[in-house]
């Protein structure tokens, strides 16, 4: 059987670290496969390595969820009797109700491309490590920008995403650049229950986050030093990192010089693919090139919402 001439990969390609096997009749990606293409997408994305990623069964999936017991489950005792009624705890129950919609994603290429590049079989383990690679920065655009309400881009439109999606605890800025302050009101508005939860994170632009470094450098504190001389790339406040995402949107707002600011725990949310992932290929003769489809359904949405904070109207430049 031939094999993939790995002298001719690109390096792009040579870096995916996937070796899959062929697809099943029909063009369904087996489970494995699915797998080791998330797998790959996580480690190209700076957003899905974050946040919880699963695969789904059906189109639909309900994920149940215990909320909480209430403020106190702990009670004086009495030997040979129960709690009052009053004093008994019961848990909250939940459920996220996860829902996939279809996307696709259309490769066309010369016949020649298949002959210069890779050989024979070894061509749609090239082109899934690709697509994989490839694809991160719309996966972390679905999650960090989803809105259900935009009406240019309809791929967005699919799922409310982290901002679109945190609407239970806000903070507007007021049009101001990032600074402690800002991220003090920010913290103070997690509610109690979800502000020592392991694992949350500063997220916001580029640019917002430079503010609130250029605001520790002029400090001359120690941080401000380590700032400068280190390059502290995700300088913290209270032991909680503020980081830039790429994918954070930057004109925002009436003078489209806005962007957000979102306090929580990444694990929140979850992102999901459905387990029936195809991939099929088809020739066409007379334009001599070949073109490769593949469909997923996609799903996401926050396991539970209350837990973040969406800080708008912070300055972008």
């Amino acid at each position: 059987m031939p094999t993939e001439n790995a002298n001719l990969r690109p390096v792009y390609v040579a870096k995916a670290d996937m070796a899959l096997s062929q697809l099943t009749s029909g063009g369904v990606l087996v489970r494995e496969q699915l797998k080791k293409f998330l797998l790959v997408k996580i480690k190209a994305s700076k957003v899905l390595k974050r946040v919880r990623v699963t695969t789904m069964q059906r189109e639909q999936q309900e994920i149940p969820k215990m909320t909480t017991f209430g403020s106190r489950v702990w009670y004086p005792g009495v030997e040979m009797e129960e709690l009052p009624i009053a004093r008994r705890s019961r848990p909250g129950f939940d459920k996220v109700t996860l829902t996939s919609y279809e996307i696709m994603a259309q490769v066309n290429f010369p016949r020649y491309f298949l002959k210069a590049q890779v050989e024979m079989e070894g061509f749609r383990n090239t082109l899934l490590s690709y697509l994989a690679l490839h694809g991160d920065r719309d996966f972390d655009d679905f999650i960090i920008n989803g809105d259900t309400t935009n009406t240019t881009d309809d791929s967005l439109a699919l799922h409310d995403g982290l901002i679109a999606g945190t609407t239970s605890n806000t903070y507007a800025a007021g049009t101001s650049a990032l600074s402690s302050d800002i991220l003090d009101r920010s913290q103070r508005t997690m509610p109690d229950e979800y502000a020592a939860q392991e694992g949350l994170v500063f997220w916001t632009s580029r640019n917002a986050q430079a503010a609130y470094r250029r605001e520790l450098k002029d400090r001359g504190t120690g941080l401000g030093d380590s700032t400068i001389a280190q390059g502290n790339q995700n300088p913290p406040y209270g032991g909680i990192p503020v980081e830039w995402i790429p994918m954070f949107p930057t004109t925002l707002g009436i003078g489209g010089n806005e962007t957000d600011l979102w306090h929580g725990d990444p694990k929140q949310f979850i992102f999901a693919l459905h387990e029936q992932m195809e991939m099929e290929t088809e020739y066409n003769i007379k334009s001599r090139s070949w073109t490769v489809v593949m469909t997923a359904r996609k799903a996401q949405g926050f396991e539970h919402e209350p837990a973040g904070v969406l800080t708008t109207g912070l300055l972008s430049t």
